[in-house]
């Protein structure tokens, strides 16, 4: 692995862990076990480290999610997956996190968020793949349903509304999905929607 890739993948983890502004480049260099004048030889300063750290994660993420929708016969083994793959994610980030990356680098954040908002486009043909199929319902409008759950998993991000000490994040992005999918699938949806949440209750 090239010492640029190193950095950022290392940086990724403790900006996710700990926070951004709590983070100095002498702590990312000392972590590194490199001289700050090497990292400093590759970025600029902490924002554009940040932003490169950032534009690596979403390209892993993209992959993933691909893999996801290729190697998944429907619509709902994807949801289920990228619910399963949310939480994962989830429990990596520390909401300080995303509260340095609004307050402190709001252009960065401008940047991901028009990035997210995407990948709703992106992802409207999948879910429209599932009316095709006979899973999603024809009567609703998904784009509108996709930037409603896309604000709920913000909120539970971002803010302080949903009462996470006394009720995990687990269980709120559990019935966020739940929610969203039953909402959107047909009776013949519903039915694999139960099998499955069955086989991931054994596993």
């Amino acid at each position: 692995m090239e010492l640029r890739d190193r950095i950022i993948n290392e940086a990724r983890y403790l900006f996710l862990k700990h926070g951004i502004k709590s983070m100095t480049m002498d702590d990312i260099a000392n972590h590194l076990g490199i001289s700050k004048r090497t990292l400093y030889e590759h970025f600029n300063d902490k924002g554009d480290l940040l932003e490169a750290c950032l534009m690596t994660h979403s390209e892993q993420a993209d992959g993933e999610v691909e893999c996801i929708v290729k190697s998944s016969d429907n619509l709902i083994s994807i949801v289920m997956q990228m619910y399963a793959k949310f939480l994962n994610d989830t429990f990596q980030i520390n909401k300080t996190f995303v509260y340095d990356l609004k307050k402190y680098y709001p252009l960065i954040y401008q940047r991901m968020a028009q990035s997210h908002s995407q990948r709703i486009d992106l992802s409207l043909p999948i879910f429209r793949r599932g009316i095709d199929d006979g899973l999603v319902r024809e009567d609703i409008n998904l784009e509108v349903c996709l930037w409603l759950m896309k604000v709920q998993f913000r909120s539970l991000m971002e803010d302080d509304i949903m009462p996470t000490d006394r009720i995990s994040q687990n269980e709120f992005a559990r019935m966020i999905i739940l929610n969203f999918v039953r909402g959107i699938v047909t009776l013949k949806g519903y039915k694999l929607i139960d099998e499955i949440v069955e086989k991931l209750k054994e596993s």
